[in-house]
């Protein structure tokens, strides 16, 4: 089994397009934290200089780990200094709760959007 877990932090004010880019090509499920941080731009007008960023975690197979990369840089970018970044890291073992077992490669999948 080849898992992978994607990891974007990009401007929150992105959000609402990085998710309906995603929906667009069937992937529906992924993790949101809000967070803050600091990076080529420093936000001096704040007292902490420090960034509202979203950070979005989803897993998916080694397969389509680029592709979900790409897709989440493709709705992010902003053509800003401060737009964040994307890795992509190997995951070991990943469960579902509900079934308690483990998630196959095979339950991972992309569809293109008509249009493109």
């Amino acid at each position: 089994m080849s898992l992978k877990k994607v990891t974007a932090i990009f401007d929150e004010l992105r959000l609402s397009n990085v998710e309906d880019t995603l929906r667009k090509h069937s992937i529906i499920g992924y993790t949101i934290h809000k967070t803050e941080g600091r990076g080529a731009y420093v936000d001096t007008y704040n007292k902490n200089k420090l960034s509202p960023h979203i950070q979005m975690d989803i897993y998916t197979s080694d397969k389509y780990a680029a592709k979900v990369a790409k897709i989440i840089i493709n709705a992010a970018y902003t053509n800003t200094e401060d737009e964040g970044l994307v890795s992509i890291t190997s995951v070991d073992e990943l469960f579902w709760i509900h079934t308690k077992h483990a998630v196959q490669e095979d339950e991972f999948k992309i569809i293109e959007p008509e249009n493109n």
